[in-house]
């Protein structure tokens, strides 16, 4: 269903990236997987994680702020971006592996540096519990999972998703992009209204009559189980890589997914956790504080020893 508009942007409320970015493409184990890069060339990139219904372009507002002598590739996950999409549904667990596949080409005689948002966090954090040996350091932004299901919430996800199948989830169209920056601005009010327009203009694509999301539609569809915490921590707690957890402030996703104290039970499951709340920030916190956010992970790097 199109969206109509509301406020439209002045032309000073436009974005302009400070650093040029280069897309490349390599074919993975379904598909073409598009890369985005930043900075000089390296064997061993630091490697940028999008979340759910984002893509990597998005990382400009972050990577403007971030040293230029870093070398940086952000990847779009199938489905999203410029990435091929799948011919089927997508699960969660399939990140993990696209991930191991894609540090084996981009990375493949070093450890991986990863800096990581939301479900692009989620991933990197169980990655790195499954093979500790291969990540040097993570920065993880909102990435705690999902808060935990009790067994009798189950048969009601499982319904969700076979009503799901019956009727797929239709591509996000909207009017103009106009109309879409005052709804990611109306979901997202912390967001300059500079950023909100780069961040639909990246987001989508042309069509006729309007604008639609670049994102695979299917991936708007729930799956029908759900790791439970139990078993999330289970990964978490065979991290030995120093871990940057950065929430925002004014975000509750970090309370909503791990309940009471999440910082003390946290800091008891990784073997190295620095944490750091990002002031007048939500979810969307390398979209709305990028220097703040830049700034956090540039003092967590200095405090390392060098790699790669």
């Amino acid at each position: 269903m199109a969206v109509t508009g509301e406020a439209v942007p002045a032309a000073a409320e436009i974005y302009v990236p400070r650093r040029t970015a280069r897309r490349t493409e390599v074919v993975g184990r379904e598909g073409r997987i598009a890369l985005t890069h930043w900075g000089p060339a390296h064997d061993s990139p630091i490697v940028l994680l999008h979340g759910w219904m984002d893509c990597a372009a998005a990382w400009q507002l972050l990577v403007d702020w971030l040293p230029e002598d870093w070398p940086l590739v952000a990847i779009d996950w199938p489905g999203y971006g410029h990435s091929a999409w799948h011919e089927r549904h997508y699960w969660f667990p399939e990140h993990l592996a696209e991930l191991d596949w894609l540090l084996d080409e981009v990375s493949p005689r070093h450890a991986a540096r990863l800096i990581a948002h939301s479900m692009g966090g989620g991933v990197a954090s169980m990655y790195a519990g499954i093979r500790p040996e291969r990540v040097a350091w993570i920065v993880n932004m909102e990435g705690f999972g999902m808060p935990a299901l009790k067994p009798g919430d189950l048969p009601a996800l499982a319904a969700g998703w076979l009503d799901a199948l019956r009727a797929p989830p239709q591509a996000r169209r909207y009017d103009s992009l106009d109309a879409l920056v005052a709804t990611v601005r109306r979901a997202n009010p912390r967001l300059t209204p500079a950023a909100a327009r780069y961040l639909a203009t990246v987001w989508t694509r042309e069509t006729e009559g309007g604008l639609e999301m670049r994102a695979d539609p299917r991936q708007q569809l729930r799956a029908p189980i759900r790791y439970a915490r139990a078993e999330v921590e289970a990964f978490w707690a065979r991290v030995r890589a120093p871990l940057l957890l950065l929430h925002g402030a004014d975000s509750d996703h970090l309370q909503r997914a791990l309940g009471e104290a999440p910082l003390a039970r946290l800091a008891q499951l990784f073997a190295d956790l620095r944490a750091e709340a990002i002031p007048d920030a939500g979810h969307l916190l390398p979209y709305e504080q990028p220097q703040r956010v830049a700034e956090a992970i540039v003092r967590f790097v200095a405090t390392l020893p060098a790699t790669g």
